[in-house]
């Protein structure tokens, strides 16, 4: 327990440390992210989302932590099939400016100021959204903090809550919205922006096994996973802590960053490490032995979030055959082959995972197979790609610029 708390108290002061040190230097800026002749382009791209995958070797195992890292490559090189010389600036450095001049700037970054200055009237600006409005989210992660602490009293640090920026310039100037989500997502974006609004799928990596016919669904029927990195309150951890503490027969077992949130951890002890049925797992890595060990023995993932741009674990485990139950605003329509809660209620959550542990293994093992089937046509890195494509080219078509 010592080394345990060593470790992970050396791992906090490390990436405490970097993140001082990024705010004061900045990163640095990918250019020519494709290595490509850039005599052979007539038009350049600026993509503020991620350089860290630029870093990694294509097979790099690290790629598995979070569909964003290959979601930013796959991206640089849809542009490139369109024409474009591509350089990539990261979401997190608000010291950068840009220093070229583009034809088509794709960010990540709402709070881009000096829009004007930067880039030319022509300049195609696209927003890459992955969640709802900022507005919305931060109205409800704030009910999330306030419902918390009338239920238990645990109060909350909201410096410690990551809350989205409301001042969203680059929103304000962008001709084009591209969102992960569905049309609920979409929706939230809608009452504030006037322009065209593309939605697309999030994807669950494709070296992912299914194995069903391995699973005992008799005993996986009873048990669910929570599958999560961090910002466990804003995906519903704590509701779930509180339903699942009450029903001894069933098992949560809990995938997620939550040894690094002292409040939440401390909030939750005795639902985390003193309830028999509850599973305090920790991080896992996507595909891994124990991954696998995982999924073959539960038949759920349950994530009741009160915010999501369609979150890429819910979408990974739909992959790997486990049934969503999900609330609606995390931006999956899952209602041919999972379950949508009607509310984020204790009562509603608890009346959903009572009725479906008690539906016949017949029906679980049915739903299963579809979920996988439904992934692989609509949540595959494929369909996501081939979405992506359509999109660009309509918003190239129906961009003022070109007219």
């Amino acid at each position: 327990m010592l080394k345990k708390n060593v470790i992970h108290y050396a791992k906090k002061c490390y990436w405490k440390l970097k993140n001082i040190v990024r705010s004061i230097i900045g990163y640095p800026v990918i250019y020519n992210a494709n290595r490509v002749n850039e005599n052979k382009y007539k038009k350049r791209a600026l993509l503020i989302y991620l350089i860290t995958p630029f870093y990694l070797k294509p097979d790099s195992p690290k790629f598995l932590n979070h569909q964003n890292l290959s979601c930013t490559v796959k991206i640089a090189h849809i542009l490139d099939e369109f024409g474009y010389a591509v350089d990539v600036a990261d979401v997190r450095d608000k010291k950068f400016y840009p220093r070229k001049n583009y034809n088509l700037v794709f960010s990540h970054r709402v709070d881009l100021k000096n829009i004007q200055h930067y880039f030319a009237e022509d300049t195609l600006k696209v927003y890459l959204s992955t969640g709802m409005n900022h507005i919305i989210h931060n109205r409800n992660l704030k009910k999330r903090v306030e419902d918390l602490f009338q239920r238990r009293g645990c109060e909350l640090k909201l410096s410690n809550i990551k809350f989205n920026p409301e001042y969203m310039p680059f929103i304000s100037n962008a001709d084009a919205i591209i969102g992960f989500g569905n049309k609920f997502t979409v929706s939230t974006w809608g009452k504030f922006f006037s322009g065209p609004i593309y939605m697309v799928n999030n994807y669950g990596f494709k070296e992912t096994k299914f194995i069903w016919s391995s699973r005992d669904y008799t005993v996986a029927k009873k048990n669910f996973v929570f599958f999560g990195g961090g910002h466990l309150m804003r995906k519903g951890l704590d509701l779930l802590l509180e339903v699942f503490s009450k029903y001894s027969d069933l098992n949560l077992y809990v995938c997620g960053l939550f040894d690094y949130d002292e409040e939440f951890k401390k909030c939750y002890y005795k639902e985390l490490y003193q309830t028999k049925n509850i599973h305090p797992i920790g991080w896992v890595q996507v595909n891994s032995k124990r991954y696998e060990e995982l999924i073959k023995k539960c038949a759920y993932i349950i994530h009741p979030s009160c915010e999501e741009g369609q979150p890429g674990a819910v979408v990974q485990c739909m992959y790997s055959g486990l049934i969503p139950i999900v609330s609606k605003e995390s931006g999956v329509d899952v209602d041919a082959f999972g379950i949508t809660l009607e509310n984020n209620s204790l009562a509603q959550i608890a009346e959903t995972i009572v009725r479906v542990s008690q539906l016949p293994s017949s029906w679980h093992k049915e739903h299963s197979i579809k979920t996988r089937e439904v992934a692989e046509k609509y949540y595959s890195e494929e369909a996501f790609e081939k979405r992506f494509r359509e999109i660009m080219s309509n918003i190239l078509k129906s961009w003022k610029g070109n007219k």
